[in-house]
């Protein structure tokens, strides 16, 4: 039983983000029944100690009013204690596939992707393709973390070397619940409309657009019909669609 004031966070650590309701439910857990799992911790000298794993529990004790801590103290180097607390934390399942990415880049420092590989239980090309994700701009990642995207999403947008067109999908997809697929869709036919200001100025473009989308309509089932009426000064065309059912 170490004092808890004695005990501090990791230097490093593959969790960043730990929501405040995760860390209440635990706390109120730890009241009702105690700390039930140990946290590990290695001496830092001077009757001090540095967390290896268990930072949240560390957190949830001091919110649930803990005074000590039960530990197991072991005798690591600092690359023991990062693969240590990596491993530990890519197997949860609240760990975000961004923060895993950076944790498994900063295994690099120290061990081959094979290594890296053998030492946590992951396919290599899972590794790779999680850090692939690290070069994504760091809004995008925030993005993608605030709007709860999927991994597969990181991936797609890792394709795409535009980071303007990056920004649009993620933002049309958070802000219309659209799929990336649709979303890229959008912005595809966004940059086609900007070509058709730049070079066409023949308006028979357009007819031929809006006449082509009533066909397509009527063609897929829905009633529709145009008009075109012609005067001096403009040309007038009157779209009706039948509401459907």
């Amino acid at each position: 039983m170490i004092p808890i004031e004695d005990i501090s966070p990791p230097p490093f650590s593959s969790r960043i983000i730990i929501p405040s309701e995760e860390l209440e439910l635990l706390s109120l857990s730890i009241k009702e029944n105690g700390l039930l799992i140990p946290v590990s911790v290695k001496s830092s000298g001077n009757g001090m100690y540095q967390i290896i794993s268990g930072e949240r529990r560390r957190r949830a004790a001091i919110l649930a009013g803990l005074t000590y801590l039960p530990c197991l103290l072991m005798q690591l180097t600092d690359e023991e204690c990062r693969i240590i607390n990596i491993a530990d934390n890519l197997h949860r399942r609240e760990l975000h596939f961004l923060e895993a990415a950076e944790a498994i880049e900063l295994l690099r420092n120290y061990m081959s992707i094979e290594q890296i590989s053998d030492v946590l239980c992951i396919p290599e090309g899972l590794i790779l393709s999680r850090i692939r994700l690290l070069s994504l701009p760091d809004n995008i990642k925030w993005k993608i973390i605030s709007g709860s995207l999927s991994e597969s999403t990181a991936n797609a947008l890792c394709r795409i070397t535009d980071e303007n067109r990056q920004n649009a999908i993620v933002d049309i997809m958070i802000s219309s619940g659209l799929s990336f697929r649709e979303a890229l869709e959008v912005t595809s036919m966004q940059n086609k409309k900007t070509v058709f200001v730049a070079h066409y100025k023949d308006y028979t473009v357009f007819e031929n657009t809006i006449e082509h989308a009533v066909e397509t309509m009527t063609a897929s089932g829905i009633k529709a019909n145009c008009r075109k009426a012609v005067n001096n000064t403009q040309i007038v065309y009157t779209v009706t669609i039948d509401k459907m059912v």
